[in-house]
């Protein structure tokens, strides 16, 4: 089955590595970029000349196009996507304004239109895995002391705003899950390298302390958003031993989730 994706942050590092990955399945993609001098280089992206025809490429400053719910709705109806993928971030630039702007209001409009649309079933949020408030139980105290020192000292910004984003999706996924089939996915990867991609540690993760390459999280985001029973669920990414396809296999028939507290109950 065909499916068409709006994903936004379409420039960045693990959103070049998922775009061919889906145009591979024959879907559509439409890709949101902040810049026409980034044009060429998401065509290029395409596989094949087949593929070239399902990739589109919009130019817009996610702080315009989704600044309140109403313009993120706007974009939306637009390009009608039935999947939606935010893997875009201030990265840093423009000071803890820009960050809060982005990481934490564009992504959370964008949440709560996607949960509100008719359209809409699926929404991959990429995270990261320490964006969590207390120790997971199957975490030890050094690995919370990890993640916390993260958190709180060295990127205490990014940590509200990307937390904030993530407990939006939670809880519009409560919400559309009441009445309809919507699954809210947080992917939530360790440290990123450059590495190709490989085999993972999937689902509730040994601790906070490890990596992982981004060619491996788009793999692990392709293979989430393709498989036909995902439901929502806070999935944990490292590098492992498992390979990926029976890794998401697995969490999926399984409904392993690394959220904290209690777990969304699908009727």
């Amino acid at each position: 089955m065909s499916h068409h994706v709006l994903l936004l942050g379409g420039h960045g590092k693990v959103a070049r590595l998922l775009t061919p990955l889906l145009l591979r399945r024959a879907w559509t993609v439409t890709s949101v970029i902040r810049s026409p001098d980034q044009i060429a280089a998401i065509e290029a992206l395409a596989p094949d000349a087949d593929s070239r025809k399902n990739l589109r490429v919009l130019v817009h400053s996610l702080e315009d196009v989704v600044q309140n719910q109403e313009a993120a709705q706007a974009l939306l109806d637009q390009v009608r996507p039935d999947y939606v993928v935010w893997s875009a971030g201030a990265g840093g630039r423009g000071g803890p304004a820009r960050t809060f702007a982005i990481d934490r209001d564009a992504a959370t409009h964008m949440i709560e239109a996607s949960a509100a649309s008719s359209f809409v079933t699926r929404f991959l949020m990429v995270s990261y895995l320490g964006s969590r408030r207390e120790k997971p139980t199957w975490w030890d105290h050094a690995n919370w002391a990890a993640a916390d020192h993260v958190n709180n000292t060295v990127l205490p910004t990014y940590y509200k705003a990307k937390i904030a984003a993530d407990e939006a999706l939670y809880r519009a996924s409560v919400r559309r899950n009441r009445s309809s089939a919507f699954a809210g996915i947080n992917l939530r990867p360790g440290t990123l390298t450059d590495d190709p991609a490989g085999e993972v540690e999937l689902g509730r993760t040994r601790g906070a302390r490890g990596s992982v390459s981004r060619a491996t999280v788009a793999v692990a985001a392709d293979l989430l958003l393709a498989h036909p029973n995902t439901k929502t669920a806070w999935v944990d990414l490292l590098d492992g031993t498992e390979e990926p396809k029976a890794a998401v296999d697995r969490i999926v028939e399984n409904h392993i989730d690394a959220v904290e507290g209690e777990p969304i109950t699908h009727q």
